[in-house]
């Protein structure tokens, strides 16, 4: 339209570094500042890094990132829960502060909270591998690529069937917390362009597949590695 300042965008991706609360700013040649707002949920993205990072070598930086992917993902199932259940947002929070920095304490919501909906325990990690994990974590074991990749396929095949009944249990919840993702990521600003944008990973609320199936993580990595190459 005439008069109209037209916004230009580069001929070419933006790379950007992943935050934390999932909002990136962008600015255009003529200066317009812009955000973007990644729909993921933490424990999607944790896992992608897990991913890459034993991709490039890190394993004992993968390792914690599938933890940390599996603890977000209790996190996760208790919000949608909640909310499904009508809980406001605000109590929800204040409650999480007070185990928000204990796992153990978590774990402990989350098995007591599923079992109550579910009428049944939920699959958990193995404590083979959960000795595996503090050991790394904790003790300072250097873990071979063979092991990384057995504790990431470990964590998504518990997290997998979790995930589908969580989804199929609670879609009111799950459609809520996005919308409560995108709002606390958008802030007060005023004026601003604000978008979304979703990225494929491969722990996703977004899956398709039959009920039982799981990725394998090793195909899985030969398709981040596939698609680094283009970039």
């Amino acid at each position: 339209m005439f008069g109209e300042e037209k916004l230009e965008t580069p001929p070419y991706p933006s790379y950007v570094e992943l935050r934390n609360d999932g909002r990136y700013e962008f600015i255009c040649p003529k200066g317009h500042r812009t955000i973007t707002i990644l729909q993921q949920q933490k424990f999607e993205v944790l896992y992608e890094i897990g991913a890459y990072a034993l991709i490039d070598g890190y394993y004992r930086e993968s390792i914690a990132s599938f933890t940390s992917a599996l603890e977000r993902f209790y996190e996760f199932f208790l919000l949608v829960k909640s909310l499904q259940n009508k809980v406001d947002a605000h109590i929800f929070n204040s409650a999480w502060k007070l185990i928000s920095s204990q796992s153990e304490r978590q774990l402990g919501a989350f098995i007591f909270s599923y079992t109550e909906q579910f009428s049944k325990q939920p699959i958990l990690l193995s404590q083979n591998k959960i000795t595996f994990r503090n050991s790394v974590i904790h003790k300072g074991t250097i873990p071979t690529r063979n092991e990384a990749l057995e504790y990431g396929q470990a964590i998504l095949n518990v997290v997998t069937p979790l995930l589908r009944e969580t989804l199929a249990a609670f879609p009111n919840g799950v459609q809520h917390s996005i919308f409560k993702h995108i709002q606390d990521c958008r802030g007060e600003e005023e004026g601003l362009s604000i978008s979304t944008m979703s990225m494929p990973t491969i722990l996703s609320i977004n899956q398709t597949g039959s009920a039982s199936e799981i990725k394998n993580l090793e195909a899985e990595l030969d398709n981040l590695k596939w698609w680094r190459q283009r970039w």
